[in-house]
């Protein structure tokens, strides 16, 4: 079982900074979410259901995802499960670059947009990686360090690279992902999982749930929609 978790609302995304490489750190509310999350895994991980399985906390080294990390790990804690986390830099957000710590206007003016579209080996800013070189980092990193066939795993990491893993558990390269356009959500704070089913298939049971944030109905019109 792999349990993805994107961190929590960060600062980057309240005061109008780029995200990728900048390092930022959670907001209040980004607390408040991952602690919600954590009481949400707890509860499950110390269920009947949980005996006999041990999980691996992996975390992206960026303080935005260690700090969501940490909510996960103490609530763990204090339902009686000891969960140690290991820093991984390969779960990383996309690197941007030049771009990283910039405002998202001062961003746009060395922005360098690609000659067409869904070109993966382009460079958004100087400095940065690719779409190819973000997914096998991603990728390679995450089955050089587990196997995640046969492993229980909690991930927490960002929405590009929780989106590189979906799409690799699922037997996409990056090229066969940007040819047919593909994408995946992942909000501040929810959590996707994935496993082998009954069948020996590679699953998807769980998607960009937020249940645990409260809100009430199925967030139908926050997500973000073409017009």
């Amino acid at each position: 079982m792999i349990v993805l978790v994107r961190h929590g609302e960060a600062t980057h995304h309240t005061l109008g900074l780029t995200g990728g490489w900048t390092d930022s750190e959670l907001t209040e509310r980004g607390r408040e979410q991952m602690e919600a999350a954590g009481r949400r895994l707890a509860a499950e991980l110390s269920g009947p259901a949980a005996a006999g399985r041990s999980f691996r906390l992996l975390s992206s080294d960026f303080r935005r995802a260690v700090q969501s990390a940490r909510c996960i790990q103490l609530a763990a804690a204090a339902a009686g499960i000891e969960l140690t986390l290991e820093l991984c830099p390969f779960l990383r957000e996309k690197n941007n670059g030049l771009a990283a710590g910039l405002t998202e206007a001062a961003a746009k003016k060395i922005l360098r947009r690609p000659q067409r579209e869904g070109d993966i080996d382009h460079k958004n800013y100087p400095g940065g990686e690719s779409r190819r070189e973000f997914y096998a980092r991603t990728a390679e990193g995450l089955l050089k360090t587990a196997d995640w066939e046969k492993e229980d795993l909690i991930v927490v990491a960002h929405k590009g690279s929780i989106q590189n893993l979906l799409f690799a558990w699922l037997g996409l390269s990056m090229e066969e992902a940007a040819a047919h356009n593909l994408s995946a959500d992942a909000a501040p704070a929810s959590i996707s999982v994935l496993g082998i089913n009954k069948w020996g298939e590679h699953a998807l049971f769980l998607l960009n749930d937020t249940a645990h944030l409260g809100g009430g109905g199925t967030g139908l019109f926050s997500f973000k929609f073409a017009k």
